[in-house]
């Protein structure tokens, strides 16, 4: 890969290409589209246009096939087998998962809704003195994932000093951030924080694949080594589509943070009308973690309320807390009331229509 990235179609006279040449205009009608170009590293207008919002320099910027291949990318490097990597709980169970596949020991570092879903860093030195593997990494989501709870900046700033003086990294999975106007990205706190985004979560553009890595060119130089064996090229005519979008960012995150708040706005008057649910508010995002109180396990609650009221969402079991579910609130307006209406429905007939509160 460092041969090819470094030397094909680089010089007059290359007999190392793997593929066909690109057929030239007019040989095959493609409805004028532009031939393709190598792009080894991601586009480089795009690399330049989410380093200027993220407020760094160019080699600090990733760009991978969406969020889940740059998370998998930077969880894979900073955790393999024989180290130990402590991943929040209750989160997106691929961040545990992704460390473990590769013969990591997974710890999990707990989020306690008592505690508005804020870890606790006395939890975080306590793994870092246990006996057994060192800590190489700690993965967090921000926003978490699923009770859209933002981390608070005195655990970041002590969780930033810990990493430095401990020698461990701290891989922030920030695709839902941008919903907070003026929030920090953990990058910026400390040379050990990578954060990862994309255009699917806050943007909207999910379809498109284009996600990030950011983090000091040390700890980033890595993770584009492994990068080559998980893609040659970035597609080239959907990376300069993205350029555009994220050139508009700030209208397009005008939209969505209008759309969270109004979404996250009726899940709330919804809950405090029922006095059987509850949740902790959501610092932004479109979903909450929501508790359901009459019920022990929602695993088979969600599977009939799919069956007969046609209303969908990951029950609390994919997060490793029964009686919960995950509502998400980034919707159509309407959608929303009618599935919160027969939500409330289906509570009610699994208690016998007899609602508390």
């Amino acid at each position: 890969m460092h041969w090819a990235k470094t030397w094909v179609g680089r010089v007059p006279y290359c007999m190392g290409a793997s593929g066909v040449s690109t057929p030239g205009p007019g040989e095959i009608d493609l409805d004028d589209a532009s031939p393709p170009l190598s792009n080894y590293y991601g586009e480089e207008s795009l690399r330049h246009a989410i380093a200027g919002v993220h407020g760094v320099p160019l080699d600090h910027v990733l760009v991978s096939e969406g969020a889940s291949l740059a998370n998998y990318n930077a969880l894979t490097v900073v955790a393999g087998a024989g180290d130990r990597i402590l991943v929040e709980s209750p989160t997106y169970p691929v961040l545990a998962e992704i460390p473990r596949f590769h013969g990591a020991e997974v710890t999990r570092l707990p989020r306690r809704p008592e505690d508005g879903w804020q870890p606790r860093i006395e939890d975080v030195r306590a793994e870092l003195d246990r006996p057994g593997a060192p800590v190489s990494a700690v993965a967090l989501t921000r926003l978490h994932n699923p009770s859209g709870a933002d981390l608070n900046a005195a655990f970041l700033e002590e969780l930033a000093a810990l990493s430095e003086a401990r020698d461990f990294h701290v891989v922030l999975a920030e695709v839902y951030l941008d919903f907070i106007e003026g929030a920090t990205p953990g990058h910026r706190l400390s040379p050990r924080f990578v954060t990862t985004g994309s255009l699917t979560k806050a943007y909207g553009f999910g379809p498109m694949r284009v996600g990030w890595v950011i983090g000091a060119p040390d700890v980033l130089q890595p993770m584009r080594e492994f990068s080559f064996y998980l893609a040659v090229d970035g597609a080239h005519e959907t990376q300069a589509m993205a350029t555009r979008i994220v050139e508009r960012r700030d209208a397009v995150l005008t939209r969505s943070r209008r759309i969270a708040d109004r979404g996250r706005d009726l899940v709330d008057e919804w809950i405090r009308g029922r006095g059987d649910v509850s949740w902790t508010r959501p610092a932004g995002g479109i979903s909450g973690f929501v508790r359901f109180e009459r019920l022990r396990e929602t695993r088979e609650f969600a599977q009939r309320l799919r069956t007969t009221e046609g209303v969908n969402f990951p029950e609390g079991e994919y997060f490793g807390m029964p009686g919960w579910g995950r509502i998400s609130f980034g919707g159509e307006e309407e959608t929303l009331r009618e599935g919160l209406r027969r939500l409330g429905r289906a509570l009610d007939a699994e208690a016998g229509g007899v609602r508390r509160g």
